[in-house]
């Protein structure tokens, strides 16, 4: 992820350990995606939940191989969010430069 918005120049490292609560929407964003592919595997294929019937199991294989290949996409995604919920938008963005906030680690070295 960049260092600042290339476009607006807010920086998207706000403090340090922010981007720990992007776990949780992740998690949601995961169980989202299992609950809408489960729905939609039940009604277009159909599942039963008798003994002789192997089909959740399929379901749960393709999903979790498909969740696999869109991780990278839920990761970024769930950051964006949670970025979106702390930092508000400025429409005028253009013109009112960017304040700095004591919450903004300018000097954070990498380790």
């Amino acid at each position: 992820m960049n260092e600042n918005c290339p476009v607006c120049g807010q920086p998207t490292e706000i403090e340090l350990g922010f981007y720990y609560g992007t776990g949780y929407v992740s998690y949601a964003l995961t169980v989202a995606y299992f609950v809408s592919t489960f729905v939609a595997w039940k009604v277009l294929l159909g599942m039963t939940f008798g003994l002789d019937d192997n089909r959740i199991f399929y379901w749960m294989g393709t999903a979790i191989v498909l969740l696999l290949f869109i991780q990278p996409l839920i990761m970024r995604l769930s950051r964006s969010i949670w970025l979106g919920w702390f930092v508000s938008y400025n429409k005028n963005w253009k013109n009112e430069p960017l304040e700095y906030n004591e919450r903004m680690d300018h000097n954070r070295k990498e380790l």
